[in-house]
Formats: structure tokens, C-alpha cells, sequence
């Protein structure tokens, strides 16, 4: 027999002003009889236990009456009732027994067999007293533990939307959680945003419905008073609208019934509340639609609404207005979150700018390879099988991924221009040089053979002169051809490619050569550091001009741990700092190996290489087919020098594509 709500029995009142009202449990096998009559007048309601009666309605509070033998009799009785109730009715126990007579735990006063009237009715009155402070100090808990729950709720709440990095998964949760904690059938976000002419708007952004599944799309309107959400937006006034088809005239509102008529719905209860961020300025509105009495349930006819939905209340609005504050801040947070963002995202774009300006060659260098090593580890994610299936890359460590790869070669901003963009091995003016020291030995060869023309046609007579003229000028024919021939060699080994063994003899064949000048100092064709340069076996650059070139990546990493990179980013200096070291330990400035070389490092030598490899834009080399490229990259691999596995993901899921555009396209076979 569960305790369900008060009887309509109305609560009388003494002469001392008290006022009674309850149910007593009798079990007392008539001991009370002469006091059911007043304690009837008195306002209590009076059940014996034992008899047969229909389900009822309880008046509270509840007391019980017993000795001692119905109270072994009825225990189970009793025992069902206590259990059903929220709160312990007092007893009362009418009982001759000694100390060791067994008592009711919830014992309020002891009555001899031999009580008068007077000692029953302070015994009720004392047990009634009992029974009302028990109750509200029960409801006092309930309240209580309601607030502490809803305070909890509130703040994990206010948890979750600090940590959330994705609007619409912030919104989403903002819209969730506020049906959850009101029980709303349904909830939409209006956010204040500018159109495309500068003007202030609502802007629909997400909507949330347990009962509809229906296809939302967004849409703005204009920000003003004619519309429930543009109400709120404007005055900031929260409103509870219990049927939204008859809104109170002084609002001068309406809703637009057709979107019900199209779904079968019936939008009756509101509660629209404004968000206000730091500055309690309002950049948004939640506004929730029929309360229902049970989360759970779904709203399937508009019958169904009007027989069970409820109106918003005070708690409720005070809900909501803590959550939509909390809302606000999150969304504000979320702003600033992707202003910062945007304003890195600036800072790192303006960065490769600035390496590109210094070396146009490579321009797109940096954004490939950030493609191709986030590509590389978004393969990885994906992997369910092999030694990188337990290798996972967060959404943090790719955003680091792709900075540490557009800014790998920043430190380029260190190195000498003219040896950055050396595209052969002799500079431009050392070469210009060589070529008007060559027009200079072939000026002092003509003056040679035209004195040498004079002095035999005054030694030998005309006769003599004229047998020998064409042998004379054969001979400077010779040696003119020998200066372009050897030119022509100086300028084929200032070519960045490998030099042919041949070659080599011949310049050092040309640095022997010394002009000798009648008018001025005698000086070689080649002077030692020509020779030296010219020589390199392979590329453009000198060992020293190579040191300089490798001191970028040292560069790059003392510019970058100077930035203060949020815990997310940190890695993001190691991570370029190592895209030139090799796993065998061979490879530059720190000559790291394995185990010192980050996963993230590894995947951005390889993209970096191939990169290199494929290029079209290096005026120092012509472009490697990919196919040849792979198979440089294998290579590498092999020697023990490059990411096996991370390379077997590069080419089965041929991320190589992803920057094989354009002019690349051609070059696939």
C-alpha cells in the first residue's frame, strides 16, 4: 500500500492555534476505540491495520499505533509501508512489558496498558510533531541533494564545453545538455553574426529535436524584435511561454505554425534565454521548445503534446541561465581559441612566404611536404594490422605535423643568399671572370703572332715571309681553338651534375696553362680555387658552402623553440630539427640516430626526399620520374637509412599522389 499524495480531508486547528492533519495506523486491538471520535474531529485520518480496504490515498504525515503483539503480528505490513515511504512515521507503543520488551525502531512514545485520554493525545501530538519534522527534514535533503546534483551537473557541464575545440560539437553539446537538464523535447542556437553588407543578424546554427527527424538547415534573419529569439537577442529579457499559440498581446509575437502542420508537431512550451559572454554583452540565444514529463519520452502527435507537455519554470530559466552563461564563455573561448589560431595560421603562412622570397626555386617546397607527411600519418590512423597498428597520431599531433613541415626550412632565412640560390658551382661573376681572362689570352695570342708576323718578315725578307705566313697564322688558329675548347669544358664542368673521370685531368691540364703577357704579369687560365670549385664531383656547392647550406636546419630549430608553443605544438622544433638525420646516425647537423628520432621526423625525411627528388623547379637538376624516385627512396631504405615502414605506407597508400598534380602528372611513368 504506497504512500502516494494528501487526502482532500482539510486540517483542523486547536484552541492553541495547532493544526493537525495525518493518517494513524491502528494495531492496538482497540485500545484507542474511545479516541477515534476526537482524534477524527481533530483531522486525522484513522486505518486499522489487518482489515481489508480498497488502494487509497493517504493524508500526511503517517503514525503508527501498536502493542506489542500486533506489532509481531503486522510487521510485514508494516515493513512494506516503511519501505514505500520517504520518510520514518513515528510509533507509538502501548505495552506493559519490562526493559527487555522488544520496541519498533522508529519508536516515538511508550503508553502504559492503563493510559488516560490525556496521555493518548500528547502521545499523538508528540509523535505528529515527530512525523512533520521528520518529513521536512526529508524534503530538506531531497532539496538539498537536488541542488548539489544539478550544481554538479552544472559544472561538469561547464568542464566539457571549456575543453571542446570544434564549434559545432561546442553547440551541439551546448544543445544537448540544456534538453537535458529541462527535459525539452527539442532546442535550437541562434548566434549573432554580420551578413555579407556588415549588418547584425541571428544566424539558425544548430537545432536539436528527440522527437522529429528532420533536416535542418541554417538560415539568418534579421536582428530585430519581431521574431521570439530576436526578442530575447534584443532586450535580453528571458521568456517562458506556456502555449505558443496564444503569446501573451504584450509581446506582439507569433510563431509560424506551418513548419508543424508539415511534421505532425506541435510546438506549445518555450523558454528562450539570452547568452552573455565576459562583458554581459549577448552574442547568442538558446531557445528550447516543450517541456516534457519525462526525458525519455517521445512527442509523437501534437494529442500527445497537449496531454503532456508542461510549461518551462522558474527553475528551469534558472537552469538555463546558468548554462547559457557558461555557453557564452565557451563560445567566446572558442573565438579567441580560433582567433589565435588564425593569427598563427597567418604567422606561419607569412614564414614560408619569407623562405620561398629567399629561394624561389623551391617555391611549394614546404606546403608538399606538410601534405605529404600529414598524408603519411593519416594513413598510419588508419592502419589495423603490421607494426604500426598500435601508432595512432592525434588531431593535435597533425595540426603539428603540417606547422612542423611548413616551417622545417625556415633556417634557410640564415644562410647567404648567394649561396642558397647557387644553381652552378662557379658563381655567376667568378665565371664572367674566366671568360674575359680567356678574351684576354686570346688578344695577347693574336698581338703574339702579329709580332711574331713583323720580326720574321724583317729578319727573312718578303720572299721568305710569304712562304711562312700561313703557318704562322695555322698556329695561332691552335692555340685559339685549344682557349674554347678548354672554355668550353670550364663551362660544361660548372654544370651541378656529375662530373665525368675524364674531365678532371683536363682541368688540372688548364691550371697548368700560364699565359705569359710581354706587357704585364703572366697569370693561369685557372687559378687553384677555380680548379678546386670546378672539381666538385657532384652539385654546385663547396664543402664549406655545403656546411652552410646544412646549418639551416640548425637555423630553423633555434628559431623555433624561441616561439611559445602551447602544449599541443611543443614538439613541433624536434620535429624539424631531425628531417635531415639519418636512422644509420649518418645524417646532419646532430648525426642522431633510431632512437633519437621522432616517428612524426622520420615520416617528414621521406616526404622531404621524395620532394626533392620529384621537384620541377630546381634549376640545378632536372626533375627524377617518381617511379625513379621510389625507388631512390627504397634504396634508402635498404642501406638502413630511412623509415621502412613508414615508407611501405607512403607507397601502398600512395601518398605521393597527393602533390602529383599538374606538370607531376606526366612524369608517373
Amino acid at each position: 500500500m504506497p504512500l502516494q499524495t494528501q487526502s482532500s480531508r482539510k486540517p483542523k486547528s486547536t484552541a492553541g492555534g495547532e493544526t493537525f492533519h495525518g493518517t494513524i495506523f491502528l494495531a492496538e486491538n482497540g485500545r484507542f476505540a474511545g479516541l477515534r471520535d476526537k482524534l477524527t474531529a481533530l483531522g486525522f485520518d484513522l486505518i486499522s491495520l489487518g482489515e481489508p480496504r480498497e488502494q487509497e490515498t493517504l493524508a500526511e504525515p503517517v503514525l503508527f499505533v501498536v502493542d506489542g503483539s500486533s506489532w509481531k503480528s503486522y510487521g510485514e505490513e508494516i515493513a512494506e509501508f516503511l519501505a514505500s515511504c520517504h520518510y520514518t512515521p513515528p510509533t507509538i507503543q502501548i505495552d506493559d512489558g519490562g526493559i527487555g520488551t522488544e520496541e519498533p525502531p522508529n519508536l516515538s512514545a511508550l503508553l502504559t496498558a492503563e493510559f488516560t485520554e490525556r496521555q493518548a493525545l500528547i502521545a499523538v501530538r508528540e509523535a505528529f510533531r515527530t512525523a512533520l519534522l521528520r518529513r521536512e527534514i526529508e524534503r530538506l535533503t531531497e532539496l538539498h541533494q537536488s541542488d548539489n546534483s544539478e550544481l554538479q551537473k552544472l559544472i561538469e557541464i561547464g568542464i566539457s564545453l571549456s575543453s571542446e575545440r570544434n564549434i559545432g560539437r561546442l553547440l551541439d553539446k551546448i544543445l544537448l545538455e540544456a534538453c537535458n537538464v529541462t527535459t525539452a523535447d527539442a532546442g535550437s542556437i541562434y548566434i549573432i553574426d554580420q551578413n555579407e553588407v556588415g549588418e547584425k543578424v541571428l544566424h539558425f546554427s544548430n537545432t536539436l529535436s528527440a522527437s522529429l527527424n528532420v533536416d535542418f538547415k541554417e538560415f539568418s534573419i534579421p536582428l530585430n524584435k519581431n521574431s521570439i529569439a530576436g526578442y530575447v537577442a534584443m532586450t535580453g529579457e528571458s521568456l517562458i511561454i506556456d502555449d505558443c499559440y496564444h503569446i501573451p498581446d504584450r509581446y506582439q509575437l507569433s510563431i509560424n505554425k506551418s513548419f508543424d502542420e508539415g511534421n505532425n508537431y506541435r510546438t506549445k512550451s518555450m523558454l528562450a534565454v539570452a547568452m552573455r559572454n565576459q562583458k554581459d554583452e549577448i552574442i547568442g540565444v538558446i531557445q528550447l521548445i516543450n517541456r516534457k514529463p519525462l526525458k525519455e519520452m517521445i512527442l509523437s502527435s501534437p494529442q500527445v503534446v497537449e496531454e503532456t507537455v508542461l510549461p518551462f519554470n522558474e527553475k528551469s530559466q534558472s537552469l538555463i541561465d546558468a548554462l547559457a552563461s557558461q555557453a557564452a564563455v565557451a563560445l567566446e573561448n572558442y573565438r579567441l581559441y580560433r582567433d589565435i589560431e588564425n593569427l598563427f595560421e597567418g604567422f606561419v603562412q607569412a614564414s614560408v612566404t619569407a623562405i620561398e622570397s629567399r629561394d624561389p626555386t623551391t617555391c611549394g617546397h614546404s606546403e608538399r611536404v606538410a601534405t605529404l607527411t600529414v598524408g603519411i600519418a593519416e594513413m598510419v590512423n588508419r592502419t589495423s594490422s603490421g607494426p604500426l597498428k598500435n601508432v595512432h597520431f592525434s588531431e593535435n599531433q597533425l595540426k603539428e605535423i603540417r606547422y612542423a613541415g611548413l616551417l622545417h626550412d625556415f633556417g634557410k632565412v640564415g644562410v647567404r643568399e648567394d649561396v642558397l640560390l647557387k644553381a652552378k658551382k662557379l658563381f655567376p661573376e667568378h665565371l664572367e671572370l674566366i671568360k674575359k681572362r680567356f678574351d684576354i689570352a686570346r688578344q695577347i695570342y693574336r698581338k703574339e703572332t702579329n709580332r711574331a708576323k713583323v720580326d720574321y718578315l724583317l729578319q727573312a725578307g718578303r720572299q721568305e715571309y710569304l712562304r711562312q705566313f700561313k703557318n704562322i697564322d695555322v698556329d695561332m688558329e691552335k692555340r685559339l681553338e685549344a682557349l674554347d675548347r678548354y672554355l668550353g669544358l670550364i663551362i660544361k664542368a660548372n654544370e651541378p651534375t656529375v662530373l665525368a673521370e675524364d674531365h678532371f685531368s683536363v682541368l688540372e691540364e688548364i691550371a697548368r696553362k700560364i699565359v705569359a703577357d710581354p706587357d704585364e704579369q703572366n697569370f693561369p687560365l685557372l687559378d687553384n680555387l677555380e680548379y678546386q670549385v670546378l672539381s666538385i664531383p657532384r652539385g654546385s656547392l663547396t664543402p664549406e658552402e655545403r656546411k652552410e647550406i646544412e646549418s639551416h636546419v640548425t637555423h630553423t630549430f633555434n628559431f623555433l623553440i624561441k616561439i611559445p608553443w602551447t602544449r599541443e605544438l611543443q614538439e613541433i622544433p624536434e620535429i624539424a630539427y631531425g628531417h635531415h638525420e639519418k636512422l644509420d646516425g649518418t645524417g646532419y647537423p646532430r648525426g642522431i640516430s633510431s632512437g633519437m628520432i621522432y616517428p612524426q621526423t622520420r615520416m617528414m625525411t621521406i616526404s622531404d626526399i621524395y620532394d626533392a627528388l620529384t621537384a620541377t623547379d630546381r634549376p640545378y637538376k632536372p626533375a627524377v620520374p617518381i617511379p625513379r624516385a621510389l625507388d631512390i627512396l627504397a634504396e634508402e631504405v635498404k642501406e638502413g637509412k630511412i623509415d621502412g615502414h613508414f615508407f611501405d605506407v607512403f607507397v601502398k597508400s600512395k601518398v605521393f599522389e597527393h602533390t602529383a598534380k599538374g606538370s607531376r602528372e606526366s612524369r608517373l611513368t
